[in-house]
């Protein structure tokens, strides 16, 4: 009996060709799958993936002719006539390399008339002995899904795919919606008959695969955070090949099934719909409008010729009464206002070069900056509690959430593009009230060692510095200053109005030595771009912050803590530790439901979109 939609007859051959899915993904184009490219691609053998390769894999091999319903094993094709050979002229065959069997997986050979069960083990097995890295551990993750299930059929019903099946297939294929690329995939076409139980291991192992592969990219990423930038040290949740499976497998909906391993938080689902909002009017855009040009910086109550450009952009109507057209009045002035608190700016009513830039719209790839940072959130954890504190970097934000609800927000400043600050998450456990500020090494070598080796002790005075050895104070004139010598030493400045660190600095113990601080230099809050610190994040109203951190804390409260100022230090432990969330999302969905955009002032998400292969970097 002729097979009417023909299968691959091994996964693993399918798994080393690209399908064509005419989904338009211009945005995620096809990449091979770390840790399984036979044609010369990187491999990985860690669990988490690695930088995704970007090369284009060759086409996948013709198809085969109809198969019938005893297979035949994989050779090299025989000459139709057998022309007569001189034994002279057929060199010597080359010696079998030797195998070491503790080392390579054995292979079950389909042989006709298997079982179904046989067939799946030996399917498996193809499949299992040419995957690595990631397609490796997925594939003995899915073995053992089957094993448990007495290696019977999930997917394929008789000859066809269960309606389960195709139900499957057409979430996977509608991925695209999640940000992510159907392509790596591989999915089968629904139509399938399959004549015998090879063909049926076949089919039913490649829909395993997809949702195993699935899961693994839409709960933890395509990309390795760590190969964006060493500053990200986060560990995404990636759920488990074989419970992915198994919930899919077990699944009376389960299209809701395979949602659910996209990250649930807030922040993910909006950008999702923001994400189909983008696709559903990009045809339909309106031209961008001319752009406002200005002679200089402008400011209310001044004249530019770029007024009537700037009023008609922003839909403000000329005034009724007569006045110079150039003129900066005070309705046009509230809507520049308006304007720059909507986008995040300083709402001054000043245009400068930042504001004009913003207004403007310098063009962004919006779709990609989307995507990008959908990758980002399932980095994050999966859960980020019912109390948490969340600093945005590239909006210079920090929020904090109680019980689900946000109770605060406030401007920081965050580290210098030579000195970003961190991404990862921690726990709050307690603050210090008047701290030392202990100088970090790269400070104390790169920008302090010049100034003591001139003056050690006018230096010292002047910014109440102290030198520390093995825990004891030493005077900084004893000291023939050098490198070495002030790695060696500790340096500190002593709590009082002119420490870096204010008056309080708050703790969530981190390999970075990072935490978030009160400081002196409260002009720098007043700046749109407020990336100034060597790495922590400085606190705008820090009492204020403080008291959303202490909400419900039965001992202390913010008038304690500042009964305390000017003393000595001292540590003040919490009663409800808070996660910290140290994120970095370009794009965000606000509170009115509208796309916001900020600057990549690290280059991480250019990174990620070079990373997943976009046409737009």
């Amino acid at each position: 009996m002729a097979v009417v939609n023909v299968m691959i007859p091994s996964l693993s051959r399918l798994l080393l060709s690209t399908a064509v899915i005419g989904l338009g993904l211009s945005a995620v184009p096809a990449r091979a799958e770390p840790g399984f490219d036979p044609f010369a691609a990187t491999t990985t053998d860690s669990a988490t993936p690695g930088a995704i390769e970007t090369k284009t894999l060759p086409p996948a091999a013709d198809t085969p002719p109809a198969v019938t319903a005893a297979p035949v094993a994989a050779a090299a094709p025989a000459d139709p006539v057998a022309a007569p050979v001189d034994p002279a002229s057929v060199p010597a065959k080359a010696a079998a390399p030797i195998v070491d069997p503790a080392t390579t997986p054995a292979v079950a050979t389909a042989v006709p008339g298997m079982s179904v069960d046989q067939a799946i083990i030996a399917e498996i097995g193809k499949v299992v002995a040419s995957a690595t890295g990631d397609a490796r551990r997925r594939a003995d993750a899915v073995a053992k899904v089957y094993a448990a299930r007495g290696n019977q059929p999930i997917w394929v019903e008789g000859e066809q795919y269960s309606d389960k099946a195709k139900a499957v297939i057409a979430r996977l294929a509608d991925a695209v919606a999640d940000g992510l690329n159907p392509i790596d995939y591989a999915l089968p076409e629904t139509g399938l008959t399959a004549a015998d139980a090879e063909l049926v291991a076949n089919a039913d192992l490649r829909v395993s695969m997809a949702v195993a592969t699935f899961a693994e990219q839409a709960s933890g990423g395509r990309v390795a955070p760590r190969t964006i930038s060493k500053d990200i040290t986060r560990t995404p949740e990636r759920i488990p090949a074989d419970r992915a499976l198994a919930t899919v497998a077990d699944a009376t909906d389960v299209a809701a099934a395979l949602d659910g391993f996209n990250p649930p938080t807030d922040g993910f689902r909006h950008l999702k719909a923001m994400l189909a909002e983008v696709r559903a009017t990009k045809d339909s855009a309106e031209p961008a409008p001319e752009p406002v040009a200005l002679a200089k910086s402008l400011k209310p109550g001044m004249s530019d010729e770029g007024v009537p450009a700037l009023r008609k952009r922003l839909g403000v109507a000329v005034p009724d009464v007569e006045i110079d057209p150039a003129f900066y009045d005070e309705p046009l002035v509230t809507a520049v206002e308006a304007f720059q608190k909507e986008n995040g700016l300083a709402a001054d009513g000043v245009v400068g070069s930042r504001t004009l830039a913003v207004l403007n719209g310098a063009h962004r790839d919006v779709e990609g900056e989307i995507i990008a940072n959908m990758e980002m959130w399932r980095w994050m954890p999966r859960d980020l509690g019912q109390d948490y504190v969340l600093v945005n970097i590239p909006e210079f934000k920090v929020r904090v959430v109680r019980h689900g609800l946000q109770v605060h927000e406030a401007r920081v400043v965050v580290g210098k593009t030579s000195n970003q600050t961190p991404v990862f998450s921690g726990e709050m456990q307690y603050l210090v009230v008047n701290p030392y500020w202990h100088i970090p090494e790269s400070i104390k070598v790169k920008e302090m060692l010049p100034q003591i080796q001139a003056d050690p002790a006018g230096y010292f005075a002047r910014h109440g510095y102290e030198v520390t050895w093995d825990g004891q104070l030493i005077d900084p004139t004893r000291i023939v200053w050098d490198e070495n010598a002030v790695k060696a030493v500790g340096i500190r400045q002593v709590p009082g109005e002119a420490n870096a660190l204010g008056n309080i600095k708050f703790m969530f113990p981190n390999k970075h030595a990072v935490y978030l601080h009160d400081t002196p230099l409260r002009s720098l809050f007043n700046r749109d771009v407020r990336a100034f610190s060597h790495g922590c994040v400085r606190v705008d109203d820090p009492m204020a912050f403080a008291d959303a951190v202490l909400q419900g804390d039965p001992e202390w409260t913010v008038p304690k803590l500042q009964a305390m100022f000017g003393g000595d230090e001292r540590r003040v432990d919490i009663a409800t530790h808070l996660k910290v969330h140290l994120a970095y999302f370009t794009a965000f969905v606000d509170d009115g439901g509208k796309l916001q955009l900020r600057d990549d002032i690290y280059g991480h998400v250019q990174a990620i979109k070079k990373a997943l292969g976009m046409s737009q970097v």
